[in-house]
Order: C-alpha cells, then structure tokens, then sequence
C-alpha cells in the first residue's frame, strides 16, 4: 500500500517565491508540499534548471508552482515539464498541490539541489508504495516543517543515506507498520521521536542505523513507546545508542522486550 501524505490548496500566487541568486523568501506553514530548490548546486541538469524525478507506477495530476512566477500541471510521470528552466540560476521556493504520486530520488538526479523540505501539506502526496516509490535518498538538506505529514502505509527507506539532523518529531505514524532502513546510514540525525504512534509497527530493524540519538531521546523514547499498546516481536535497530539505568527508561526497555521485542543498542550508563 503507498504512503500517503496530504497536501492542501495552494495558497494565492507565488510570483516573488523565488529569489535568483538570494535568499528565499521564508515559507508560510501551510498550503501544499513546499521544498527550496538551489538550482546552481550540484545535478543532472543545468544550472538554472531544476527536474522533479516521479515514480513511473503511480498516477499524477498535480499543480507545481516554481516560485519564478510560472506554474504547471503535471499529468505524468515523466512529462517533458518536469524538468524547469529559470530565467536566473539561484534559489526558488516549489509549492505541489493535487494528487502528486510519489516523488522518487535515489540518490541521483537533482537531489542535492533540494535544501529544505518546509511544508508536508495535505493529501495525495504518496511517499511510499513498491520499491520505496517515495525516495529521498542522498538528501543533504533540512526539514524545517513543523506540520505531519499524513502517513497510511510503511516509511521503508525514505530517507536512506541523507544527512539531515532533524525534522521528524512531529509525524503522525499511526498507520506505518514497516519501518525498516528509514534513515540507514545518516551519522547526523539526533530527533525526539517519543511522540509518535508505534501501535502499528512490526519492525524497525535498521531504521536508524548509525544515527547518533542522544541518551536523552532514546530515553523519552523507550518510555513513550513502552506505555503504547505495540505489536509483539518488533525488531527495533539502536545502533551504539545507550539508555539511562535504574530509571524510567530502564524499566521501559524492559516491558518492551517482555512483549517480545528484539532490541539492539549500545547498553546502558
């Protein structure tokens, strides 16, 4: 099943959205799926060009505005208006409303010209499916969005290999059930992921990888999550990452693995 996440409507014109050469203008937190682009960094394509990579087994009909001023509709995959050329090469802020399918990157393409993912939006944006149909492997940018996306299938792989620290806490993962190499191989990201709703998961193995979380969230972690009614024989990958004994977190980690769940981490301190 893919991944939705939703996006709303798209909020009046966005004519100065883009800045060539400067800074962008800060996004409003609502609206559609908005991600900043540099178009002079590193890519496949030119350097006043930007390409938004698709999915090829999914359907599309979605609006994108480029923050230069310029809008158009996508109805697929791989439509020749995907690939966008400014008038000046710098950086621009995107904005996608509508049924988008899934955006894929598999550490190619135009990537690394992606610096912030600002806004996860309303509906129809599906970031999951076959695959890992949504991919934003190699992503070396932030998350600044505060909002949740609306996730209804598995989080497997989304964010392989990136670099990004934070950005997650907010999400709503009631429905994701795998989340296995969700962010493998990222040595940077360190986010309190407490909150989240892990009733529905049946594996975390090699989520997380190397990623160097704190005592301090592994901690709200395993406290949070122990209180939540969760599946029994849950793999759940830690890394190096240690846990404070003769406490809250402690006695956490142990009700979890009483209900069968398979932890690996660094120990505890």
């Amino acid at each position: 099943m893919p991944t939705a996440i939703a996006i709303g409507n798209m909020f009046g014109g966005n004519a100065s959205g883009g800045i060539g050469g400067g800074t962008p203008i800060p996004p409003t937190p609502s609206g559609g799926f908005k991600m900043t682009v540099n178009t002079a960094l590193t890519g496949t394509s030119a350097n006043d060009e930007f390409k938004l990579t698709l999915y090829s087994g999914d359907t599309y009909s979605f609006d994108i505005d480029w923050g230069d001023g310029t809008t158009d509709t996508i109805t697929a995959w791989n439509q020749a208006e995907l690939l966008h050329t400014y008038s000046v090469a710098g950086i621009y802020l995107l904005e996608i409303t509508g049924t988008c399918g899934n955006i894929k990157y598999s550490g190619s393409g135009d990537i690394l010209k992606i610096t912030d993912i600002s806004n996860w939006g309303g509906s129809n944006l599906n970031i999951g499916g076959g695959g890992a149909a949504f991919a934003f492997r190699g992503y070396a940018g932030t998350i600044t969005a505060t909002d949740s996306p609306t996730i209804s299938g598995d989080l497997v792989g989304y964010f392989y290999q990136s670099t990004f620290s934070s950005g997650c806490s907010n999400w709503n993962t009631a429905n994701a059930a795998s989340f296995q190499f969700f962010l493998l191989s990222n040595s940077n990201w360190n986010d309190d992921i407490s909150s989240w709703n892990v009733g529905s998961a049946t594996t975390f193995s090699n989520a997380f990888g190397s990623a160097p979380v704190s005592t301090a969230n592994y901690d709200a972690l395993l406290i949070a999550w122990s209180a939540q009614t969760v599946n029994v024989g849950v793999s759940l990958t830690m890394g190096s990452t240690q846990y404070t004994l003769g406490g809250a977190a402690e006695a956490g980690r142990a009700t979890l693995v009483t209900n069968g769940w398979s932890i690996t981490d660094g120990g505890g301190i």
